[in-house]
């Protein structure tokens, strides 16, 4: 074993603990967790599978396979979150809304105002004049 597979294999399996430890998600979610993981240590421990496996998809190298893949699982999971920040936002916006209608007041009518004279220094309400 090179010491770049020392490195990666504990790593994906530290990712893989992680997930299954801290996520709660669907099975179906975690089926695709476990074969993903099993299969970047497979490859890892194994790089000349990649290799053919290209070849017999047509890709050529290993390399570029993995790439290709990468970007595929990555522009579905950023798909993933923005669908969930869009159902967060929306739920949050519906959320918000009922509180402001449930905290909504009726406009009450304005109160007459009672004229006030300014006090002065020289005027005393309590002091009485003679």
């Amino acid at each position: 074993m090179i010491l770049i597979q020392f490195i990666l294999i504990p790593l994906l399996l530290l990712l893989l603990v992680m997930y299954f430890v801290r996520l709660r998600s669907r099975f179906f979610m975690r089926a695709i967790a476990l074969l993903v993981g099993i299969l970047g240590i497979v490859l890892v421990a194994r790089p000349e599978w990649s290799t053919v496996v290209s070849q017999a998809l047509g890709v050529g190298r290993g390399a570029d396979l993995i790439t290709y893949l990468g970007l595929v699982g990555l522009s579905f999971a950023s798909l993933l979150l923005y669908s969930k920040l869009r159902f967060l936002e929306m739920h949050l916006t519906s959320l918000i809304r009922a509180a402001a209608i449930a905290g909504a007041h009726l406009p009450q009518p304005p109160r007459e105002e009672i004229p006030r004279q300014p006090l002065t220094l020289l005027q005393n309400p309590k002091r009485k004049t003679r």
